[in-house]
């Protein structure tokens, strides 16, 4: 558990648990902020009054897409209730099972160099993302621990994340906790995307000491 100070005065209690379905809009909300106008690039506007985060939500709250709630973790206020951050993790192979049938082809080419730096054999950190409320306190290290102990109890050797390389914040989160530059994605400028290069990141881990296993084995911490 963590302690913030919210607008007010109120300390909020912040508790940490496996996600839940009932999460689910929460938790696609997230996966938004941490994309930085991705998914809202590839998503809105394909079905009318369908929003980006209404898209990530059917996705989140099924079971056999690598953003279901079983591959996620959520930061959450004690006494409200309410979801202050969350962290999806998944196998990074299982980026390779992604369709996006919906997605006009001239969204998909233009992210197409993204898609494709993958650190492959990895587990993949898809998104982390806070409350402004509680940044700078210590939420987000806790998520991401999550994702490391996630990788290291299915016997993977690395994380990887993706992350735009002019987030700098961003950046330098991830290199003070020992991650580091494996390559850079070129992203063209585009009126509905507001960056040009997204950084493939990893650590390196301890090897698990399990079978690669399904994630499920780091939803108990």
């Amino acid at each position: 558990m963590t302690t913030a100070s919210a607008p007010g005065g109120r300390k909020i209690e912040v508790d940490y648990r496996a996600a839940l379905a009932a999460d689910s809009r929460d938790i696609a909300r997230f996966i938004c902020i941490a994309g930085g106008g991705l998914h809202e690039f590839l998503f809105d506007d394909l079905v009318p009054l369908m929003s980006a985060v209404d898209f990530l939500t059917m996705g989140v709250w099924g079971e056999d897409y690598p953003i279901s709630y079983r591959n996620c973790f959520v930061a959450v206020d004690r006494a409200t209730g309410e979801v202050l951050g969350a962290a999806n993790a998944f196998p990074a192979d299982d980026l390779k099972k992604q369709e996006y049938a919906l997605v006009p082809a001239e969204r998909q080419d233009h992210i197409r160099a993204l898609l494709q730096l993958q650190d492959w054999d990895s587990m993949f950190l898809n998104a982390l993302a806070v409350s402004e409320k509680c940044r700078g306190l210590g939420v987000g290290t806790w998520l991401l621990n999550w994702a490391r102990r996630c990788a290291e109890a299915a016997g993977f050797d690395r994380l990887s994340l993706h992350v735009w390389e002019d987030n700098i914040t961003a950046v330098n989160f991830y290199k003070a906790r020992g991650f580091v530059e494996m390559g850079i994605a070129p992203v063209a400028k585009h009126p509905r995307l507001p960056h040009t290069g997204s950084m493939l990141m990893r650590q390196m881990l301890a090897l698990g000491a399990s079978p690669r296993s399904a994630i499920e084995g780091g939803r108990s911490h």
